[in-house]
């Protein structure tokens, strides 16, 4: 059966990229202290100019975590919290800020951005989860029958491996309920980076910073152009066009283009000379982008014309305000409760989990076919499985690898 067919399987949301840690212990590129704080001159910025800092900024972590509950309940049955895909824009948003503000950074800082060092951080922080998951379900598939398996299982773990899992479900070439049905937006993503990052690089090579924020921009507005040009001009809006449109990176790419945007105007420094009423105005905003949230999650599934044309936009607009509301106002009551420690150390997981979770699901049915439980003693097994698999790795793989990277940096 297509993808086009399936439920939104993988369809909610993708964590936001792991290698943009805001955490300065998992990642080498971001300072240690969070806001803006005074620089020595460098080669592209002024001496004693105030510039901006990532730093630790704990509830750009947390709303990860947050995000990634939605993924769980509404994939453990495909009914609850239909609007669950909203959590795709947050991630795909914080993605492309996060990336975008540390190679911003770098360029002030050394008057390039190095490609070399950027996908090779990629690589160590991707690829170890992702192998451990194909290599899970692998191992599940040689000892028990897996209807399809030569597509469900091997020709999924190939389009994750490869990231082109986007394109294989918009086209309708995915399997339905494949192992790795939600690897598409973890194309989405590696996808962009590999054009973005390049184009960032020509653009400080150049010596030319405006043209990153023209690029970014023109790229934000093509790609909401293409994605609302294909819901509107076919002759029937159907399962085949929600899944061209929904899945695939060029009528996707316009989040992450946002995130873009934000990044670079955080990197040079405009988020220091805002209004003193700007955060205030973030705060009510924030509170207002929450509470849209809340309702789209629950009102607004995903395979309709109005979710492509107009709530992807919309919430990728929320979605800002609310990664702005948390950078600009760390001490803020919002904030801190989205930083709490137990969210933050949950988000840290959320790549691996994300990676996991489907195949788990797939793997632990309820009913007699299955597991031979009930539905929510079946959910216990489940969670218990995945947040056991990805505590593990945390520990094991992903810390250790995080604490090399940053020895590495430092030499």
């Amino acid at each position: 059966m297509s993808t086009s067919r399936a439920p939104a399987v993988g369809g909610s949301a993708s964590p936001a990229d792991p290698d943009a840690s805001t955490s300065a212990s998992a990642s080498p590129d971001v300072a240690a202290r969070p806001g803006a704080v005074p620089t020595p001159a460098t080669p592209t910025g002024q001496p004693g100019t105030t510039q901006f800092r990532l730093g630790n900024r704990p509830a750009l972590t947390g709303i990860r975590a947050i995000a990634m509950a939605t993924v769980l309940v509404y994939h453990a049955n495909f009914g609850t919290m239909p609007g669950s895909w909203v959590a795709l824009q947050i991630f795909f948003v914080l993605s492309g800020f996060l990336i975008t503000t540390m190679l911003a950074s770098e360029a002030r800082r050394n008057g390039r951005v190095s490609l070399t060092r950027f996908y090779s951080r990629r690589a160590v922080r991707l690829l170890p989860p992702l192998l451990l998951a194909v290599a899970m379900v692998a191992v599940y598939a040689t000892f028990v029958h897996v209807q399809e398996s030569s597509q469900r299982v091997w020709g999924d773990s190939w389009a994750a491996l490869f990231y082109y899992a986007d394109y294989r479900s918009a086209l309708g070439h995915a399997p339905f309920l494949g192992f790795f049905a939600q690897a598409w937006s973890l194309s989405v993503e590696e996808q962009f980076y590999i054009i973005w990052a390049v184009l960032l690089a020509v653009a400080v090579s150049r010596g030319r910073r405006r043209l990153a924020y023209g690029m970014a921009a023109t790229g934000m507005v093509l790609s909401t152009v293409d994605r609302t040009w294909l819901s509107v001009a076919a002759p029937h809006f159907n399962q085949a066009v929600a899944a061209r449109t929904y899945y695939s990176f060029d009528t996707r790419a316009d989040a992450l283009f946002f995130g873009c945007l934000l990044g670079l105007m955080a990197a040079d420094g405009f988020f220091q000379r805002l209004p003193a009423w700007v955060p205030k105005a973030l705060a009510v905003g924030a509170a207002v982008a929450t509470l849209l949230f809340v309702w789209v999650l629950f009102r607004v599934p995903v395979w309709t014309l109005a979710t492509m044309v107009w709530w992807q936009p919309i919430t990728t607009v929320a979605s800002a305000v609310l990664i702005m509301y948390f950078v600009l106002c760390p001490h803020s009551l919002g904030t801190r409760f989205v930083g709490l420690g137990v969210f933050v150390f949950l988000g840290e997981l959320s790549y691996t989990v994300y990676l996991l979770h489907f195949g788990v699901y797939l793997a632990l049915e309820p009913g007699p076919t299955g597991t031979h439980l009930s539905f929510w003693p079946t959910e216990l097994l489940r969670l218990a499985v995945i947040l056991g698999v990805a505590i593990a790795s945390w520990f094991l793989i992903e810390r250790p690898l995080a604490k090399w990277r940053a020895r590495s940096a430092s030499r």
